[in-house]
């Protein structure tokens, strides 16, 4: 992905590492809807603190809507709290900013609208940062969404990129730009083209590599190593590499939201440079080439 450059209205100080401890600053989960979060007054980092609006600062809590069914990025544990890498990586920055947040929720088709109305001041999911959603909304961007091969367990046709796909049945989600990605390549597969498997869901097209179905698949590897380690998917690995059709995740803000925003990006950024943000990463499993050695606003490293 090509990478620019931007600058915050006010510069990051460069800061010393801090004793962050993660198991003392992230609550298990964010509190149910409209109940807002502890604050952590040791975490607090005043020189960026001072970038948040006047609106912020007199209330003390932002606002922040999700969609929690994008386990492990986002979702419900069995006590209805939301949890999950974003809320994670929320709760840390709040703990910098030094102010609450109240979560609510929303399907995934209204996020965007209720960020640009203001009817909340943050999104936190892990949605695509893309130019078209741009025109509505600035993003923060703080992971790296990349797709992997996935086999059967061991590995036992040696696969380990998309030539080696060719002449087999490869199971792949509708809608997903994994389709598209098939459809380019087919050409390099000549008279032994992949037999690709349109599945209705991610749990179909997972489940047809653990029955034998299909030979292989591309997925989001951090969905497939969660649905791994909760059962919800056996019998499968993920393939190391780099991944395919790489994006950032980003969180979302109102245009106008200019200083909120360089706030958050400052704040990710403290964490990134003080290992805090490694933490919630490692936490969650989250593999090297999902995070970000720099927080970026709307795709561009923030200097």
């Amino acid at each position: 992905m090509k990478r620019h450059a931007t600058s915050l209205a006010i510069a990051i100080p460069a800061f010393v590492a801090a004793s962050l401890a993660l198991s003392a600053c992230a609550p298990a989960g964010a509190s149910a809807d409209k109940e807002a979060a502890p604050v952590d007054s040791a975490a607090v980092v005043e020189e960026i603190r001072a970038m948040l609006p006047d609106s912020i600062l007199s209330s003390n809590t932002i606002k922040v809507v999700t969609d929690p069914s994008q386990a492990p990025y986002e979702f419900t544990d069995d006590d209805d709290n939301i949890v999950g890498i974003n809320p994670d990586l929320a709760a840390e920055v709040a703990g910098v900013l030094g102010v609450k947040l109240e979560w609510s929720r929303a399907d995934f088709g209204g996020l965007i609208t209720g960020v640009a109305t203001k009817r909340y001041d943050m999104m936190s999911e892990a949605m695509w940062d893309t130019e078209q959603r741009r025109e509505q909304i600035d993003f923060v961007d703080n992971l790296i969404s990349a797709n992997n091969i996935v086999v059967a367990k061991g590995n036992p046709l040696g696969i380990k990129d998309l030539p080696d796909l060719c002449g087999k049945n490869v199971s792949t989600l509708e809608g997903s730009m994994m389709v598209e990605l098939f459809e380019e390549f087919q050409p390099k597969c000549g008279s032994d083209p992949i037999n690709v498997l349109i599945a209705p869901t991610t749990a179909d097209q997972l489940l047809w590599l653990s029955t034998g179905r299909a030979v292989a698949t591309i997925a989001n590897p951090i969905v497939t190593e969660f649905g791994i380690e909760q059962g919800t998917a056996r019998d499968i690995e993920v393939v190391p590499g780099e991944g395919y059709l790489s994006n950032n995740y980003g969180w979302a803000f109102h245009k106008d939201n200019v200083e909120l925003r360089d706030a958050i990006a400052a704040a990710i950024q403290h964490l990134i440079d003080t290992g805090v943000y490694g933490e919630v990463m490692d936490k969650w499993n989250v593999s090297d080439n999902s995070r970000l050695a720099q927080v970026e606003i709307n795709s561009e490293i923030v200097k």
